[in-house]
């Protein structure tokens, strides 16, 4: 459990700090005022619905309205700064947050609008196949050892990025990425 969660974090590290210039790469980016914004409907781990995050849009204020407080104040999952800072032509990714009884890592750029969501998956919850079924389009983007990462773009301005476990061809991990300016 502990090498996944490894794994989880040098995914979202990776894709932060590599990823980028090929979104860019993949073809001339929109403006956030010409897009439909991607609606993420948010969930506790526990299947009750909190709420609906538009990547791009949302803030973390309203984001923080959406879930319980943490019984503790010292709470590891709080917004924090996400690390060096990213650009190279996408929304430069600042602050995360782990929101309380979630599996989720919300993302946000410097004025703390959410620019990305990752979603850690139980293991064996969703396949590989499934996974490319659903998302017909999706290429690999990359490989290690131990997994496979693909991406596809989903709607105008939304990316989702998944990471697969090598052993069982199971997802570990979907991320979803606001690509607009």
């Amino acid at each position: 459990m502990a090498a996944r969660g490894a794994f989880a974090g040098f995914f979202i590290f990776f894709w932060l700090f590599a990823a980028p210039p090929r979104r860019v790469a993949a073809g001339e980016e929109k403006k956030a005022s010409e897009a439909k914004p991607y609606v993420f409907k948010s969930a506790l781990t526990s299947g009750k619905k909190t709420g609906e995050i538009m990547l791009g849009r949302t803030t973390f204020e309203e984001v923080q309205k959406m879930y319980p407080a943490p019984p503790f104040a010292d709470y590891d999952g709080a917004l924090r700064p996400a690390g060096k800072s990213v650009s190279g032509g996408s929304p430069a990714i600042k602050h995360v947050y782990n929101p309380w009884q979630t599996m989720y890592a919300i993302f946000f750029d410097e004025q703390k609008r959410v620019v990305m969501i990752s979603e850690l998956y139980e293991l064996g919850a969703l396949t590989e196949k499934a996974l490319l079924k659903k998302y017909p389009g999706m290429v690999e983007s990359d490989s290690g050892q131990d997994s496979v990462e693909y991406q596809a773009e989903i709607e105008e301005c939304t990316t989702i990025i998944a990471s697969v476990e090598l052993t069982g061809r199971t997802v570990e991990q979907l991320s979803y990425a606001y690509t607009c300016e």
